[in-house]
C-alpha cells in the first residue's frame, strides 16, 4: 500500500502562512469578544457581533483545514466551542434581562458582606421563580 505524498518544506510553510492569515483575525475578534462580554449589562450586547464574527472565521478555518490532521483541527473546534458557548451565555441573559439586570445592580449598590448576601438571595429567589 503506498502512502500519500509528503508535502515539501515550501509547501508546508505556505500552509502555515496561510493558517497564521487565517487565524490572527479570529483571535483578534474573540478578544474583542471577550472584552465586550465584560462591560455592563446593557452594553454587554455589543460583544454578540464580534463573537459571530469570530465564529464564522472559525467555520472558514475549519473547512481550510478539512484536509488536514485532526490534531491540526482540534484547537480550532475547541475555540469555536467556547465561541458558541458565551453567545449562548448573551442569549440566555437576553431572555431573562429583567432579573440579571436586577441582580447585577443589587451586586454593583452592595458595599457590605450583608448587602451583599442580601443579593445573594435575591439571585435565589428569582432563579427559584424562573425554575417550573
Amino acid at each position: 500500500m503506498t502512502q500519500p505524498p509528503q508535502p515539501t518544506r515550501e509547501q508546508e510553510i505556505v500552509l502555515a502562512r496561510e493558517r497564521a492569515k487565517r487565524t490572527l483575525p479570529l483571535i483578534g475578534f474573540v478578544l474583542l469578544g471577550l472584552i465586550a462580554i465584560t462591560m455592563p449589562l446593557p452594553r454587554r450586547f455589543v460583544a454578540a457581533l464580534p463573537l459571530l464574527v469570530a465564529a464564522y472565521l472559525s467555520v472558514k478555518l475549519l473547512r481550510f483545514l478539512k484536509d488536514r490532521p485532526t490534531s491540526e483541527k482540534l484547537w480550532t473546534a475547541l475555540s469555536l466551542g467556547i465561541i458558541v458557548s458565551m453567545l449562548l451565555t448573551l442569549v440566555v441573559q437576553a431572555i431573562f434581562y429583567g432579573p440579571v439586570s436586577s441582580y447585577e445592580q443589587c451586586i454593583d449598590q452592595a458595599h457590605t458582606s450583608a448587602a451583599r448576601a442580601s443579593c445573594d438571595q435575591l439571585r435565589t429567589g428569582l432563579l427559584g421563580s424562573l425554575l417550573p
